[in-house]
């Protein structure tokens, strides 16, 4: 039985995923509840990963198109396709009550980094369509393995009374969850079957070539989205402090805030940085891992390595 792209694309990027999982374990409890204030941070995070899937579903959409006489790699990608999976649109509705317009969309010039890998992504797909495999595999795989992990630390945030939230996310309780859930009462577990079945079956029609340039990606996006977290970690808690500061909601932030810290010292309970709240709503897999080791790197100051860190058990992450 052949085996799936799926599995050559986990396989080759496993150790980048050992060493994420091992950041997980000891930075995880610094990004949740009670350690956090306010939404900015989270808002300004999450969005930086909407331009990625608004530009490979945007892709994938414009290849399967449905014509006449489909090319072969258009009758593959076709066949791939599962529209329930696509996540763009409930990211968007995620990140709208938590920033103003104008925040809701990657500065281009305070994210040279970002911006380098979407180009990439743009011009890649455009040439090698069947790369769409590798995106697909590794962002929507995501949420069926480290986004299971993480979802239920997130639900538990929304609950707990440290947690600070907009007007508009306190009235709306699927806010800033909607990404991580899925339609239907398989909660998007028969997609993935579903999606992984779709990938076994296009691999065996792959050639060898093919193959190897899915693959490739994989490993590309995976060390793109590694130099696009610590960009995004040493950028955001300046744009944080500066949105509180010109937004409407500034004044009702720092109330919110003054009454937290004063909940806080009554309850012996020790504060956070603002920003420090970021992880607490960000990516799977990978990219949820890479957004946490970020995050840390800002909040630590020194650098931390795979190598540095001690002997844990690990939660597995990848692409099941």
């Amino acid at each position: 039985m052949a085996t799936s792209v799926g599995d050559e694309i986990n396989r080759a990027t496993r150790t980048h995923h050992t060493a994420l999982n091992q950041l997980i374990l000891q930075l995880l409890p610094l990004c949740l509840p009670p350690h956090t204030s306010n939404c900015h941070v989270y808002g300004l995070g999450i969005s930086q990963f909407l331009p990625i899937y608004e530009t490979f579903e945007a892709s994938f959409r414009s290849h399967i198109r449905r014509s006449e006489k489909p090319s072969r790699t258009e009758s593959l990608l076709q066949d791939l396709h599962i529209p329930g999976l696509e996540r763009a649109t409930a990211l968007a509705a995620d990140i709208s009550p938590l920033l103003p317009p104008s925040y809701r969309t990657p500065v281009a010039d305070a994210y040279p980094t970002l911006q380098a890998f979407l180009k990439h992504m743009e011009t890649s797909l455009a040439e090698k369509p069947h790369l769409l495999v590798a995106y697909t595999w590794m962002f929507y795989m995501a949420l069926f393995s480290g986004g299971r992990y993480i979802r239920p630390k997130l639900r538990a945030g929304f609950k707990s009374p440290s947690d600070i939230s907009l007007p508009q996310v306190q009235q709306d309780k699927r806010a800033g969850l909607r990404f991580w859930n899925f339609s239907g009462d398989s909660d998007g577990e028969d997609l993935k079957l579903e999606y992984k079945r779709r990938v076994a079956a296009l691999s065996i029609e792959l050639t060898d070539r093919e193959t190897a340039n899915i693959v490739d990606e994989g490993v590309y996006i995976m060390a793109s989205l590694l130099d696009v977290v610590k960009e995004m970690a040493a950028t955001i808690p300046d744009r944080a402090l500066a949105l509180e500061a010109v937004t409407p909601d500034a004044v009702e932030y720092e109330q919110r805030d003054r009454l937290k810290e004063q909940e806080a010292s009554q309850h012996l309970v020790p504060t956070r940085p603002p920003w420090s709240s970021l992880s607490k709503w960000l990516f799977p897999m990978g990219v949820s891992n890479m957004v946490y080791a970020g995050i840390a790197l800002v909040a630590s100051k020194p650098t931390v390595t795979a190598d540095a860190l001690p002997a844990t058990a690990t939660i597995r992450v990848d692409a099941q």
